[in-house]
């Protein structure tokens, strides 16, 4: 499909803009993986690159994306607690400018496609500053992963998710969430911290277009714990995740110059 801005889109929600690069490294992501890193040197190495990251790449993607934080507020009420953060996936470095440039110094984890990981220098990054691993392939390797997560939830670690789970880069809608990180979230009795990433844009001379990124934090959303089940809750969770960032985007296009034709025309 073409989208309201004329670019292509896959018909299906769930599929990737591109095609997904599947790395050489022969990593199997079953129930033996180590989804949180458990080897004390490489812990200790995560944590010197990641002081390296916030120092020197931090500013990088400041200055390439110019990236600006709305709402920093709310992150007062999850300091020093746990929580499952959520995200749109629109940009190729979402979560990992939402651990660094949101949060900073305090270590926050994230999910990622396996073939992420896979791949020999991306994945070695990715895996460093906190990528974990999904094994979409593998009921023991999920029930790992799961239990993995719910370690580090328990340790007041927090864990970013993609909902929507393929990426869409430079989308302003917001497509159909999964489940899995309202479950994890419902599991560990957690609040969800919702963050939707808006965009604004200039055409350049060469007729390409400059993007500026948003991050609209938004307030926390808790489990309602006057429902029975444990699906009734993430359900419930999801909808209310969903409304918010949903709410959250479109009041952002509404409201602001964002160099779109769209504009233009609800203002004639």
């Amino acid at each position: 499909m073409i989208d309201k801005d004329g670019i292509q889109r896959p018909d299906n929600a769930n599929e990737h803009m591109k095609p997904l690069k599947v790395g050489k490294r022969h990593v199997k992501f079953d129930e033996h993986y180590n989804y949180r890193i458990r080897n004390p040197f490489y812990r200790f190495w995560t944590a010197i690159f990641r002081q390296i990251a916030i120092t020197v790449i931090n500013p990088w993607m400041v200055l390439t994306n110019r990236i600006k934080i709305y709402n920093k507020k709310y992150i007062k009420k999850v300091r020093g607690k746990a929580f499952v953060c959520v995200v749109n996936h629109v940009d190729y470095v979402d979560d990992l400018c939402t651990g660094t440039n949101v949060f900073y110094w305090r270590k926050v984890y994230f999910t990622t496609l396996k073939e992420n990981i896979k791949r020999r220098v991306v994945g070695f990054f990715l895996r460093t500053l906190g990528g974990i691993p999904i094994p979409t392939d593998s009921v023991n390797g999920m029930r790992k992963f799961e239990e993995d997560c719910s370690y580090l939830l328990s340790h007041k670690k927090p864990i970013i998710y993609n909902p929507e789970g393929s990426l869409w880069p430079k989308y302003r809608g917001l497509r159909p969430f999964k489940r899995g990180a309202f479950v994890a979230a419902v599991k560990n009795d957690v609040p969800v911290f919702p963050i939707a990433i808006t965009f604004k844009r200039k055409k350049k001379k060469n007729g390409k277009y400059k993007y500026k990124l948003f991050y609209n934090l938004c307030e926390p959303i808790y489990i309602d714990h006057t429902l029975e089940t444990e699906k009734e809750k993430s359900e419930k969770l999801l909808r209310q995740t969903f409304e918010v960032m949903d709410k959250t985007i479109k009041e952002f296009y509404q409201n602001n110059d964002c160099g779109f034709d769209d504009e233009k025309e609800q203002e004639a």
